[in-house]
């Protein structure tokens, strides 16, 4: 009997988990959904299965295609089903909504929110890779507590106020979640730009509040980014050899190879 148990719990650890990485923008609301829809779709062109989840106040980019789907807080009110909020997009990747942007600020209700988070833990398991396009709530932090405890990654330019504002979120966040590493992503800039504002964000977040900050790349100055969206496609898909393209495939692996190397080590302690 106990060989049995034995071999099922390896057979659930030998599935990696889904991967979740929350995006917050230090920048405007049109460059983070143009960047998650274009890194979703980079990634389910790599093979990987990716959902991304709307979670702040902005707009909904049409690229997610969720205009008339349902939330996953309708799901649990039982108004909806799970098939209905999941929607199948022509960009390679699914989307669904977690609440109506005007709730996100105002749920604080321990029952609603633990159904939320039991919802979203059985949808994820479904997937690889979870993007939700993120931002805090009135307690300066995110929605829930999954997101909370797994890969946040701030988006940021080489801005002065965009530099700023990104440093900002990461204090306001470890204010409340304890110390912890986030992820850097910098847009609109060359590699050699981003990794001068990387160098000098990394230096100060280790200094003032003792932690360690991720490069995971930069996405340069590329008109091909714009021709895509106006075509209603992903850059790699309408532009695949354009520099904007080869900037992301290099984040969509970076990722994956976080995700995996993550994966291995705790199979290697379980073993």
């Amino acid at each position: 009997m106990k060989n049995d148990q034995a071999a099922g719990l390896r057979r659930i650890m030998a599935k990696p988990k889904p991967s979740v990485v929350s995006v917050l923008s230090a920048s405007t609301p049109q460059a983070q959904t143009r960047f998650l829809t274009n890194l979703a779709s980079t990634l389910a062109n790599q093979g990987s299965n990716v959902i991304v989840m709307h979670a702040s106040e902005s707009a909904l980019a049409p690229s997610y295609e969720l205009e008339q789907a349902p939330t996953l807080l309708e799901v649990i009110q039982d108004k909806h089903t799970i098939q209905q909020a999941i929607k199948s997009t022509s960009y390679g990747f699914s989307s669904v909504k977690l609440m109506q942007k005007e709730l996100l600020s105002k749920i604080d209700n321990y029952h609603i929110t633990s159904q939320l988070n039991l919802l979203f833990n059985q949808v994820v398991n479904q997937y690889d890779m979870v993007l939700v396009d993120a931002a805090l709530n009135k307690k300066n932090v995110l929605p829930l507590n999954q997101l909370n405890q797994s890969e946040i990654i701030i988006q940021l330019t080489n801005k002065p106020e965009s530099i700023t504002q990104a440093y900002s979120l990461i204090k306001m966040l470890c204010n409340e979640l304890g110390r912890r590493s986030f992820g850097i992503i910098i847009d609109n800039a060359t590699h050699e730009q981003a990794q001068t504002v990387f160098t000098n964000i990394a230096q100060v977040a280790k200094r003032f509040i003792q932690i360690e900050l991720q490069f995971f790349g930069a996405i340069p100055a590329d008109t091909h980014l714009t021709r895509a969206s106006k075509l209603g496609r992903s850059v790699i898909d309408a532009f695949p050899f354009s520099i904007a393209s080869t900037a992301l495939k290099q984040i969509a692996q970076r990722l994956e190879y976080k995700h995996d190397s993550v994966f291995n080590h705790k199979q290697a302690s379980y073993n």
